[in-house]
C-alpha cells in the first residue's frame, strides 16, 4: 500500500496536495509505520549453478543460427557456458488413410523430425538469468520451442545442519578421549 501511495504521490507531484501528503507522512514519522516487515528485509538473490537451455525445431539449419546467437549473446556477457551438446533428432512416423471412406491400400506417410539443441549457462544468479533469459525468448525464431531447467544452490535446512553440529561434536569427542 505504501508503494502505490507514494507512487500516486509522485505521479501528481504537480498537484501540492498529494506533495504535502507525503511530507507529512515523513515528519510525523507515520511512513515506517506503513512499511511492512517483508518490504524492509533485503531480497538475496538465488544463484544456480547450472541453468540448461534445451532448444526443439524441425529446421536444423534455423537451431544451428540461433545457438550460433545464443553463443555470441554470452561470450559478450562474460558468461561461463558449456559445449553445445545435439543428441539424436526425435523422428515420429505415422500411417494415416488418405480419407475416412477411403480403402485400407490407399494410406499417406507422415514423418516429422524434432532436431534438440541443449546449452548449459554456469555459475549465474537469479536476477541474472531472468534478463538474459528474456532477452534470448524475445529473439528467439517462429517454429522453435524452448526449455528452461535451473539448477539452485541452496543452503542447507536448519534441521540437516543441527545433525551435521552433533556429527561433528561426536567425532571431537571421540578423538579427544
Amino acid at each position: 500500500m505504501l508503494f502505490r501511495s507514494i507512487n500516486f504521490a509522485l505521479n501528481c507531484s504537480r498537484n501540492l496536495n498529494c506533495v504535502n501528503w507525503l511530507r507529512t507522512l515523513c515528519e510525523t514519522k507515520q511512513l515506517p509505520a506503513l512499511i511492512d516487515d517483508k518490504a524492509t528485509k533485503p531480497n538475496v538473490d538465488k544463484l544456480f549453478t547450472e541453468v540448461e537451455i534445451e532448444v526443439r525445431g524441425h529446421d536444423p539449419a534455423v537451431l544451428k543460427s540461433y545457438m550460433r546467437f545464443l553463443k555470441i549473446a554470452t561470450n559478450e556477457l562474460g558468461f561461463k557456458t558449456t559445449k553445445m551438446i545435439a543428441p539424436h533428432y526425435i523422428r515420429w512416423n505415422q500411417w494415416l488413410l488418405r480419407a475416412s471412406f477411403a480403402h485400407k491400400k490407399v494410406k499417406l506417410h507422415y514423418e516429422t523430425r524434432t532436431h534438440i539443441r541443449k546449452i548449459s549457462i554456469l555459475h549465474i544468479t537469479g536476477s541474472t538469468a531472468s534478463a538474459f533469459l528474456e532477452y534470448i525468448q524475445r529473439n528467439i525464431p517462429e517454429g522453435v520451442g524452448m526449455k528452461v531447467t535451473y539448477s539452485e544452490l541452496r543452503p542447507l535446512p536448519p534441521q540437516l545442519l543441527a545433525i551435521k553440529y552433533t556429527e561433528k561434536k561426536a567425532i571431537k569427542e571421540k578423538k579427544d578421549s
